[in-house]
């Protein structure tokens, strides 16, 4: 717990309080992939999102009645490596939870919104995540990129 006690982590944990927004995977083709999730495992047809400008290729699952999935293919310079997940966590407060996670010895990335990707968003890297990417997204962000009701 990096240093907190039991009481001080748990009651920075209800404050911060994240819950699962949705979860990428990282493909090396999504077609191919489109094709298993889409078809083989029954999750319907996906949305489809271009950014070119971070050489990412992505396909949001959306179901409205549990988290949203997403597939991942980077053309660009990432740290994902296929079959790798990521873990999105929303978060009510995005700036309050980069700093809370900095200060418990974390390295949080923030990410601007791009151009196709106008979302702002923070990243945990694989080493801090203990293998496992964890992104903060702001709260009912996502969804409304993936919907269409934003950007």
């Amino acid at each position: 717990m990096h240093g907190y006690s039991k009481d001080v982590y748990q009651g920075e944990a209800r404050k911060m309080k994240p819950v699962l927004d949705h979860i990428g995977i990282a493909v090396p083709a999504l077609e191919p992939a489109l094709e298993f999730y889409g078809a083989t495992l029954g999750l319907g047809e996906p949305i489809i999102r271009l950014i070119p400008e971070l050489g990412l290729r992505l396909a949001f699952f959306d179901n409205p009645d549990g988290p949203i999935i997403e597939l991942v293919e980077a053309s660009g310079k990432t740290e994902l490596r296929h079959g790798d997940v990521v873990v999105a966590l929303e978060v009510e407060d995005l700036d309050a939870a980069i700093a809370q996670y900095r200060a418990r010895g974390l390295k949080v990335h923030d990410q601007p919104a791009t151009e196709n990707l106008p979302l702002r968003r923070g990243w945990i890297t694989k080493g801090a995540g203990h293998g496992t990417v964890v992104e903060l997204c702001p709260k009912g962000a996502v969804a409304a990129f993936v919907r269409g009701t934003r950007g």
